[in-house]
């Protein structure tokens, strides 16, 4: 088992469009509110720059 620790503003950025996290298609956050949607985005780009 491994446990994630994520920096502060990345579990922030969790707590906002986790939520949704049913609306996510191919990548995409889709009917979302606009927050989520940006939060999803945010942490998306963060992942990829970590090379998740």
């Amino acid at each position: 088992m491994a446990l994630r620790c994520y920096p502060e503003e990345i579990e922030e950025l969790l707590k906002i469009w986790e939520p949704y996290k049913d609306k996510v298609k191919d990548g995409i956050m889709k009917d979302a509110p606009k927050e989520a949607i940006e939060a999803f985005e945010k942490f998306k780009k963060w992942a990829w720059e970590q090379g998740q």
